[in-house]
């Protein structure tokens, strides 16, 4: 069962297109864990927005986002506390999700990954 804070921040749906990021950083796991990986990552990089693989309005966002990286945790950066893992079936549903955005999407799955994507875009 979802916590409240994270069925709030599922469903918000921006309904101005001028408040869809152009970066965007995406949990692929759905809850409190990946919800608090993906704002914590977001606030390292001025303008990005978290967002979660269960949002509603997912594809709308990346429709309009430049940039995104998606948080997925191996075992030892999960137990390292870089967020929680996400199941086979949720990373497959991500990915098809993702489907024709290739040359926008970069993957971390440590925080060294994340870190260094961070700096790029501050660079």
């Amino acid at each position: 069962m979802s916590s409240p804070s994270l069925a709030r921040r599922a469903d918000t749906s921006p309904t101005d297109a001028h408040t869809h990021p152009e970066i965007l950083v995406l949990s692929v796991h759905p809850d409190e864990c990946g919800a608090d990986a993906a704002e914590h990552w977001a606030r390292r990089v001025p303008g990005a927005r978290p967002a979660l693989s269960s949002d509603a309005t997912l594809d709308e966002q990346l429709g309009t986002a430049q940039q995104v990286l998606v948080l997925d945790p191996g075992a030892l950066a999960a137990r390292r506390g870089f967020g929680a893992r996400a199941t086979s079936q949720e990373r497959l549903q991500l990915i098809a999700r993702l489907a024709g955005r290739r040359a926008q999407v970069t993957w971390a799955r440590t925080a060294a990954q994340a870190t260094r994507w961070a700096e790029t875009l501050q660079a």
